[in-house]
C-alpha cells in the first residue's frame, strides 16, 4: 500500500467489495443514483480496509452509507469508527481539484478522506485527510490540495479512545471499570446506606479508586431537554471505612487543563460532591489527589 507521493496509499478493491457496491447500486431508482452509491461504497470500504489492515476499529454496517433508506435519499459516505466518530470518504474521479460535500451531510464528522478512483476499479489511492476542524470553507469544499498525511487521524484515534464518551453511556454502553453502583457498593455498607437515589431519568455507573486509600467514586449523569447534561460527582469512603481520607481531594478541569471546582475531605467527612453542567462535545477531567498520589480521568459529553 504505497505510492511515490508521501501521504498517498494504494489499496486493492476485492470482489466482495464490488459485490456490496452492485447490491446497494442495484437498489436505486436511476442509474444517477447507482453509479454514486456504487463509487460511496467503494469508497467506504476502500477506507475500512486499510484501517482494518492498521488493526484500527472499524464498524462498516453502522454507518448511513450501509443503511438501505439513508442512502437511498441522501448522498452519504461514512465510516462509523466506535468510541472515535465518523469518518466521510468521497469519491474523487480522475481530474477532480476538489471535493463538494454534499449539503445534506451532517456536521459530526471527524475528518475527511479523499479516494482516488483508477479506471478499471481494481484499486483506488487514499488521496490523504483532512480534520473536521481545519474546514475553513462555505459551502464546504475539500481541495485535494489541503489533504495532509494520515497523522492527524491517528493522532484524534488515540486520543479520543482515550476518553470516556459519556453519550455512550446514555445509549447503554459503559466502559468495562464503571459498574452499577449497586454491585460496586454491595460489600461497602456504611458508604451504601448513604448513596444518593438516582433520578428517574439519570444514568449512574460507580469505580473503585485505588490510592493510599481506597474510595469509591459515583458519577450521575442528568441528560436535559437541550444539548446539557448535569453531571454530579461523589466520592464516599472504600473497604467499609467510616470516613473519607483526610485531605483527599476531588477536582474537576476543564478542556485547557485549568481547575473549575475543588472540593476537599475533612476529618469526620463520609461523602464529598460536585455538581456541574456540560454541553455537547465539552470535554473535561477529573482528578482525584490523595498525598502523592493522583489519578485523572478524561471525558467528553
Amino acid at each position: 500500500m504505497a505510492n511515490t507521493q508521501p501521504h498517498i496509499l494504494s489499496v486493492p478493491l476485492p470482489q466482495n467489495a464490488h459485490r456490496w457496491a452492485e447490491e446497494f447500486a442495484r437498489q436505486q431508482d436511476n442509474p444517477l443514483k447507482g453509479k454514486q452509491v456504487y463509487l460511496n461504497t467503494l469508497a467506504v470500504y476502500a477506507v475500512h480496509s486499510y484501517l482494518k489492515w492498521l488493526n484500527v476499529e472499524t464498524a462498516l454496517n453502522q454507518g448511513d452509507s450501509w443503511h438501505r433508506g439513508l442512502r437511498a435519499i441522501f448522498d452519504v459516505a461514512d465510516l462509523v469508527l466506535p468510541g472515535v466518530g465518523k469518518l466521510e470518504c468521497r469519491p474523487v474521479l480522475p481530474g477532480e481539484v476538489a471535493i463538494v460535500l454534499p449539503p445534506t451531510m451532517t456536521q459530526d464528522r471527524i475528518g475527511y478522506v479523499g479516494v482516488q478512483f483508477s479506471q478499471q476499479l481494481d484499486y483506488v489511492e487514499l488521496l490523504g485527510f483532512l480534520p473536521a476542524r481545519e474546514m475553513t470553507e462555505s459551502p464546504a469544499i475539500v481541495q485535494i490540495a489541503q489533504l495532509q498525511s494520515f497523522d492527524p487521524l491517528f493522532e484524534i484515534i488515540q486520543m479520543r479512545t482515550l476518553l470516556i464518551n459519556l453519550r455512550q453511556w446514555v445509549t447503554g454502553i459503559f466502559q468495562p471499570d464503571w459498574q452499577p453502583p449497586e454491585l460496586v457498593f454491595a460489600n461497602n455498607f456504611r458508604s451504601s446506606s448513604t448513596m444518593t437515589r438516582p433520578s428517574t431519568n439519570s444514568i449512574s455507573r460507580a469505580k473503585v479508586i485505588n490510592l493510599e486509600s481506597q474510595v469509591l467514586l459515583l458519577m450521575q449523569l442528568t441528560p436535559t431537554d437541550s444539548e446539557v447534561f448535569n453531571i454530579r460527582l461523589r466520592i464516599y469512603p472504600g473497604n467499609d471505612s467510616i470516613h473519607l481520607p483526610p485531605d483527599l481531594q476531588l477536582i474537576v478541569l476543564d478542556e485547557a487543563g485549568n481547575t473549575g471546582m475543588e472540593a476537599q475531605a475533612r476529618s469526620a467527612d463520609d461523602w464529598m460532591q460536585l455538581e456541574f453542567s456540560c454541553q455537547h462535545e465539552e470535554k473535561f477531567s477529573v482528578k482525584i489527589v490523595l498525598g502523592e498520589t493522583i489519578l485523572m480521568e478524561e471525558f467528553v459529553v
